[in-house]
């Protein structure tokens, strides 16, 4: 996240237009400054190419490994695009909620907070910005995605209106998780250490599901949990809206998981940020 002057906190109108953030109150307000720190926060890539080459290069990578690879081993490669596709797209839409995390504790290191206290701005503006522009990066990296899955020979045979639901679910899904990162990022004493615990949390989710194996091929305990991975039925739910199979209820539990976990984690990333800036 790009650093912010500091100023003082009068709220008056000719302030707001020198910082650029909105002058709104309440809720419309916090939105309207979470805007604004969100681009703030992205304009940086223009100036890392570094990072931006890799955001768009893992999901072709993925699509190469898990794909190509992996498609040829099985002997039917037609089929494996056709199942494992929506797989990677789900894997690299999860695993991109951990720098959401990465980012918050960074920002926490280079005291990047500590500007904030003194900035007439709600409160829960910068965590509102900072998932809106890693919100905005996953979607991007979901598309490059999709791409790479299309080349090497992955068909969307739903309607575009299903095949857009299935994108927007997935979004939706990696939106409310990136408030679990925001949270660990928060509580977390260093970057290494939320990386470490956000990637313990985020592969057993992602490579315990039906995202690469169906669970039926899994022996035990495994079979289990991949059943009851909500990450399952997110795989699950995609894989349906973009080849037209019958979606049953994984799109419905994938909705309240996903409700679910932002209304838990939410208020814990607002309420963690609140401590960290006191």
């Amino acid at each position: 996240m790009t650093a912010i002057p500091s100023m003082s906190g009068h709220h008056d109108h000719g302030e707001h237009a020198m910082t650029g953030f909105p002058s709104m109150s309440g809720r419309r307000g916090a939105l309207g400054q979470g805007m604004t720190l969100a681009w703030r926060s992205l304009v940086p890539l223009r100036n890392e190419p570094g990072r931006l080459v890799q955001f768009l290069l893992q999901p072709i990578f993925m699509v190469l490994v898990f794909v190509l690879m992996f498609g040829a081993m099985s002997g039917d490669p037609e089929h494996a695009a056709r199942y494992l596709v929506p797989g990677v797209l789900t894997q690299v839409a999860i695993m991109s909620t951990n720098t959401t995390g990465m980012n918050l504790a960074e920002d926490i290191g280079n005291g990047v907070f500590d500007r904030f206290r003194s900035m007439p701005i709600a409160r829960s503006a910068p965590l509102i910005g900072r998932v809106t522009a890693d919100a905005l990066t996953t979607a991007v990296t979901v598309v490059v995605a999709l791409i790479a899955g299309i080349a090497a020979g992955f068909r969307i045979t739903a309607s575009p209106l299903d095949a857009l639901a299935g994108l927007a679910l997935l979004l939706l899904f990696t939106l409310a998780l990136s408030w679990v990162s925001a949270w660990l990022g928060l509580k977390a004493k260093s970057v290494a250490s939320m990386q470490g615990t956000a990637t313990a949390v985020l592969l057993p989710l992602t490579f315990g599901s039906s995202a690469f194996i169906p669970p039926a091929n899994l022996p035990g305990v495994l079979r289990w949990w991949s059943s009851v991975n909500p990450v399952s039925h997110l795989a699950d739910a995609v894989r349906a809206l973009l080849t037209g199979a019958p979606v049953g209820a994984h799109v419905w539990v994938t909705l309240a998981w996903s409700a679910a976990v932002a209304a838990c984690f939410v208020p814990l990333a607002v309420r963690a940020y609140t401590r960290r800036i006191r």
